[in-house]
Formats: C-alpha cells, structure tokens, sequence
C-alpha cells in the first residue's frame, strides 16, 4: 500500500476560508434540493481518495449491490483536495481526510456529522482506533478511521547501517555522512526535531522552533536525498542505508525480503502517528449514500480486498480478516513493530501559526549550505 502522506506546508486558513464560503454558497439551495430528492436514492456518489491505496473492485462491489456508481477523484495532497472543493467542479459525498486537518475542517464547518446509526459495521474497527480519535473530533462524529496507524521514523537497513540509532538526534552523527534520505515534510521534519529537543511537536514557542531547526541544520549535513513522497527508492537499491519517512509499510509489502532486510526505530522521544479517517463534506447532498458506501467498505470481505492489493495495516480485527488474507498476511513485522510504536506516538494538528513559523524556518534551513 502506498502509504505516503504528502503534508506538504503552507497556510491553511484562506483555503478553508474559501472552501467554506463555497460550501455555503452551495447550499443555498441545497433545502429545495433535498426536499426534491426525497426519498429517492442517488444514483452516484463523487469521492476523493489517496491514490494506490483503495480497491477499484471494492467499489465496484457496491456498484453492483446498491446501483449507486462511485465516482473517483485522487489527489496526491490535502492541499490538492482543499482546492478540489473549492473549485466546485463537482460536488463531493465522502473524502479521506488526513488526521491532522480535521480539526481545521472542523472549525471551517466542512464536515457533516455523521448519522453512525446507519454505519452498522463500525464495531468491525480496532477499539483501540476508535477509542483514539483525531485531534478536534476525539469522540469521532464527524469522522471514521479508515485505516491502521501509520509512522514517521527512522528506517534503517540492518546490513548497511553503520551505527545504532536510538534517536533522531543520532541522524547528526558523522558515520552517517551521505547515507541519509529524509522526507521534505514540514510538519514530520519539526514535530520529531522538537520533540528530540523534549519540546511539544506542536510548539509555536519560536525560540523551540529556532532550536529544532539548528538540530535539522546539523543533521542536513549527512542527508544525501530529501523526498517528497517516498524514500523506497533509496533504501531498496542501496543508496541510502538510512531514511527518515512514513514507508516501512510499504517496504513490507513489497518483499518479504524485507523483512529480515530493514528495520524501524522506536525513537527514545516518541514518532509521529497518523491516520486517515472517512469524512462526508457539509456540503453534500448524499450523506445516506455516503454513509452506506462507508458501511459497505468496513465488512471484511470487502475490506481485504484493500490490504490484498496494497498490503498496509487494516483498521479491523484481525480476527474478521484472517479468513479473506492470506496465511502469512499477519506474520510480517510490520504488526508488531507498529504495535510497539502506537504507545510512544504523538499526533499533531496542522494550525496556522505553528505552520508559518516552521515555513520561516524551513526556508532557511534548506537554503542553508
């Protein structure tokens, strides 16, 4: 499964700003609209997903159950799917929704609350994902989760690697001096500096911020390749025996070899969560559809067909996917090292304030020579 999440920085509040006054704007006439409708169902559902992620065959399942034809956009970024929505193309019924921009949607009221009455399957999800709710929608009603945890860390080739690291402070060294392939994302890059500093990954503390970025400033100088999306390239053809990035799940489907081959940190100042989550936009005329499409996505059988795809870590237990995943599906590491992380991981929000600063640095900090 390709599990990059691509938060790229940038200020959010003229997006949302915008993406509201169109939501608005587009239900003005929405009560004339549903009153119309009635109880007649639709007959298509306009969704935006991450791409080489979800099953085309699932939704072709509910195609040929309900009638309902799913409509796909992709998008390779939340920024993409802000400006998706607001150039109102077309009206979208359900997104996947990156943790960290809930809250904002949120507050933004670009989410419809969800009717959980009609998403019968939701018992289907590990208690332990729905127990941990994003930031801003902890008790989860605006949102599902759509998929297990995934992690930012340090992912190092067993072989190669040259030394132990126990902590991102560690990527400094100088036995690491162009072996190192790091992620370009803002928020992953000093949330980790910050909290390896024994800061919040969420400070706006511009003296915190200033302080993480002198840390990044020392570990630049062994980075031999910043990637925007994903660092497998590197780690598999040898380029690179160490990565900070979001892929050991994607190392793990690629090849059984490597398993045994690459390893990922339990960093001594905890990792970066995050999760993806189903949300059904305030705006939209199909929130019964939607919900039904959601309900449909979490019965196991359909939901295997994800995970025999892509790979990945479901959001279901384990017990109602082992009968449609093949035998050794759960014997990779993969389980038991995201097991490990969860109690040590942090999530953060995307906020404006803290962005803009991080962009100031940011600037800086890849300038610098």
């Amino acid at each position: 499964m390709n599990m990059k999440k691509n938060r790229i920085s940038g200020v959010i509040a003229l997006f949302l700003c915008m993406a509201l006054c169109t939501a608005l704007l587009s239900g003005c006439g929405s009560s004339k609209a549903n009153s119309e409708k009635g109880s007649k169902k639709a007959d298509s559902l306009n969704i935006m997903i991450w791409e080489g992620t979800w099953s085309e065959e699932m939704f072709e399942d509910f195609t040929e159950e309900t009638g309902i034809k799913v409509n796909i956009s992709y998008i390779d970024n939340t920024d993409t799917l802000l400006s998706k929505m607001i150039e109102g193309n077309a009206e979208y019924d359900l997104i996947d929704l990156e943790g960290a921009y809930v809250e904002s949607f949120i507050d933004g009221e670009l989410l419809a609350e969800l009717d959980k009455d009609k998403i019968t399957n939701l018992s289907n999800i590990r208690e332990d994902y729905l127990a941990n709710g994003p930031i801003g929608d902890s008790e989860e009603k605006y949102t599902v989760p759509n998929m297990g945890c995934s992690y930012t860390s340090v992912i190092y080739n067993k072989e190669t690697c040259p030394i132990e690291i126990k902590s991102f402070k560690d990527l400094a060294k100088p036995e690491l001096k162009d072996k190192i392939a790091m992620v370009n994302s803002t928020i992953s890059l000093y949330g980790e500096a910050l909290a390896a500093c024994g800061y919040q990954p969420d400070s706006t503390n511009e003296e915190e911020i200033k302080e993480a970025n002198e840390l990044l400033k020392s570990i630049k100088t062994n980075v031999k390749a910043f990637v925007g999306e994903s660092a497998v390239s590197q780690l598999e053809n040898g380029e690179c025996p160490v990565a900070f990035c979001w892929d050991y799940t994607v190392l793990c489907a690629d090849s059984k070899d490597n398993w045994e081959k690459f390893g990922v940190v339990p960093l001594e100042e905890g990792c970066e969560r995050f999760q993806q989550y189903w949300a059904v936009p305030a705006s939209s005329e199909r929130q019964e559809e939607a919900a039904e499409l959601i309900n449909f996505i979490l019965r196991p059988e359909e939901n295997a067909k994800i995970y025999k795809e892509y790979g990945g870590v479901p959001n279901l237990n384990e017990d109602l996917l082992k009968d449609y995943l093949s035998k050794d599906f759960f014997e990779s590491p993969l389980y038991e090292k995201y097991e490990e992380l969860f109690p040590i991981s942090w999530s953060v929000a995307v906020a404006d304030e803290q962005i803009s600063l991080m962009d100031t640095y940011y600037t800086e900090l890849m300038g610098n020579e």
